[in-house]
């Protein structure tokens, strides 16, 4: 009984802390760099869209995700 308590409780703490794969500064700062980029150039699209200057469609020329 005291040996499945211990072990519940090392699981838990284990699922709490996760897995300890953690972004570094210069990671995140490139993450939000490129999405802030996509960002700006979907809303270019979207005010084009808005004045009909630009194709009547909803697609964006740019990709939404970027291959890490």
């Amino acid at each position: 009984m005291k040996r499945s308590l211990v072990l519940l409780i090392l699981l838990a703490a284990a699922f709490l802390a996760g897995c300890g794969m953690v972004d570094s500064y210069g990671e995140r700062e490139q993450r939000y760099k490129n999405i802030t980029d996509m960002q700006l150039r979907m809303a270019v699209d979207d005010w084009d869209y808005f004045w009909l200057a630009e194709r009547p469609s909803y697609l964006s020329y740019w990709y939404l995700r970027e291959a890490d």
